[in-house]
C-alpha cells in the first residue's frame, strides 16, 4: 500500500510481537500519540507509515521503546532508525532480525534487504545518525 514501506513494515512486526493498537478514530491518525492501522492509508495513523512519526510515538508519547546509547546493544526485534542527512528527521525504520557473535543484523523494506550486518551498515552509512530503540 505504501511507496516508501519501512516503517509500515515494522508496525507490522510490532503488532504481531505484541503491541495494541492505541486510537482509531480518523481525527487522531495525525497526531503522534496515536498508532493505529485503518482499512486504508486514509484511516491509518500517521506513526504507523512515517519513519519520524514512529519514532515519537514510541520513545516519546507511548514509552513502548526505550532508547539505547550504543548501536552495538541492539537485540533481536529492537528498531534502529537513521537520519541519512543529519537533519533531525528520521528517515528509515529497520529491525533486528538475528545477532551473531555480537552483531546485530538488520532486516528492513524499501529496499528489500534481510539481514544485513550492522557492521555493513554502518561502514555504507558513516555520517548518519542512528536511533536505537529498545522493544
Amino acid at each position: 500500500t505504501y511507496s516508501t514501506d519501512c516503517t509500515n513494515f515494522i508496525s507490522q512486526a510490532m503488532l504481531a510481537g505484541g503491541w495494541d493498537p492505541k486510537g482509531g478514530a480518523i481525527v487522531q491518525r495525525t497526531s503522534n500519540k496515536y498508532w493505529f492501522y485503518g482499512p486504508t492509508t486514509w484511516w491509518t495513523s500517521y506513526t504507523w507509515a512515517g519513519a519520524e512519526n514512529w519514532y515519537w510515538f514510541a520513545s516519546k508519547h507511548s514509552r513502548r521503546t526505550k532508547l539505547l546509547n550504543n548501536v552495538w546493544k541492539l537485540e533481536k526485534s529492537d528498531v534502529l532508525q537513521a537520519d541519512w542527512n543529519r537533519n533531525n528527521n528520521v528517515d528509515h525504520s529497520m529491525i533486528v532480525t538475528k545477532k551473531y557473535r555480537g552483531t546485530p543484523y538488520l532486516t528492513y523494506h524499501t529496499g528489500d534487504t534481510h539481514n544485513k550486518s550492522l557492521s555493513k551498515l554502518l561502514s555504507d552509512h558513516p555520517r548518519t545518525w542512528w536511533y536505537a530503540h529498545r522493544t
